[in-house]
């Protein structure tokens, strides 16, 4: 038997802000601002594969508006692999040569955080996993599950230790033929650093941006009242959330096996590759969402908690200072660090999961 849940645009839009339904959305360019400061500019665009949102305040919206598409634009023309001349794609097409490929310097930044991510997790996090990512293809229109020869064989490809950074010359290569980058589970949340800069640059003091649900939040609503987002229930749908989040100028990332994915034989195939096997994480956890004011770090750890599983989880709960995260496990327990109680109120509809949260 096989079941394929393909995370398409229409599911994509589908609200998990519990601050803004997504049917007051404008379309990109988003809805004329109104004369107070109280009337968001809001709206929604898809860039970097998935959908972006957006809920602006105050009279620098427009321009944050406007300087935060045209950055995520030609963000996404740098690091997406699956754009012929991007710069990543230049990197991949030249593994194995002598010749460094120069980038621009948000890449070189990029690539140097997801080194130091990668040697920091001991290889947990990798982002040589390109190869095995291709093979599996979990959004094809009919994945397949690939022979284990093939999966052995690409693993011999993974090693982030194998990408060199010119620092320099801000240049880049990969040591062996047939190495590529895959950018996709740190990039997201990088944007949302960038955006952050960007906003307090132009003077934006209050809104929130969600790429393909990693949200990035500068402030509070004009009237002083936080910005509330939605823990996704990880077996519901779109909709449906198992607690409320304060975000104050933060951004959330969440890893899990629920957006891409395949069922075959009752076996669940999703998209979070482990690097030490080629196949998906064997984890005991439906997801991760981690809290950080840095939005690379955030998105990073997500994925790496989320491979690790419960026991590192928990055993880690409350060791690290500048972050903090949200797990939910198979039998639906849910698990949150100190730091990050009084953000959260559960508001599990269905009572279905348990919170190991003091009374």
């Amino acid at each position: 038997m096989f079941f394929q849940k393909r995370l398409g645009l229409a599911a994509m839009m589908a609200a998990v802000l519990l601050c803004m339904p997504i049917a007051g959305c404008a379309q990109e360019g988003g809805q004329p601002q109104g004369t107070a400061d109280e009337t968001p500019l809001t709206g929604v665009a898809y860039m970097m594969d998935t959908v972006v949102e957006y809920k602006l305040y105050g009279e620098k919206a427009e321009e944050a508006r406007d300087a935060f598409l045209e950055y995520l634009g030609q963000f996404e023309q740098r690091i997406s692999r699956y754009l012929e001349d991007s710069e990543i794609s230049r990197i991949n097409q030249s593994a194995g040569e002598e010749t460094f490929i120069p980038v621009s310097e948000d890449t070189f930044a990029l690539l140097a955080r997801s080194v130091g991510f990668s040697t920091q997790s001991d290889g947990v996090f990798d982002i040589t996993i390109a190869p095995l990512t291709e093979s599996w293809n979990v959004v094809a229109e009919d994945p397949k599950i690939p022979p284990d020869e093939e999966i052995q064989s690409l693993l011999e490809l993974v090693d982030y230790r194998d990408i060199q950074l010119d620092a320099q010359h801000q240049s880049v290569r990969l040591a062996r033929e047939g190495q590529k980058i895959d950018l996709g589970g740190v990039a997201k949340g990088f944007a949302c650093s960038q955006l952050r800069q960007i906003g307090e640059k132009i003077g934006l003091t209050s809104g929130y941006v969600s790429i393909g649900g990693n949200i990035m939040v500068i402030g509070e609503k004009p009237d002083g009242t936080p910005f509330k987002f939605g823990v996704r229930d990880p077996r519901g749908s779109a909709n449906d959330y198992i607690a409320v989040m304060i975000l104050p100028n933060s951004t959330m990332a969440t890893s899990g096996d629920y957006e891409r994915y395949f069922i075959q034989d009752g076996v669940r195939y999703h998209h979070i590759l482990d690097p030490a096997t080629g196949y998906p994480a064997q984890t005991d956890l439906l997801s991760v969402s981690v809290v950080s004011e840095d939005g690379a770090y955030a998105d990073y750890m997500s994925t790496y908690l989320f491979i690790k599983g419960k026991e590192y989880v928990l055993a880690h709960l409350n060791e690290f200072e500048n972050c903090g995260f949200i797990a939910i496990d198979q039998d639906k327990n849910v698990y949150v660090s100190d730091n990050l109680l009084d953000q959260m109120e559960p508001s599990d509809a269905t009572g279905q999961y348990h919170f190991e949260v003091p009374a």
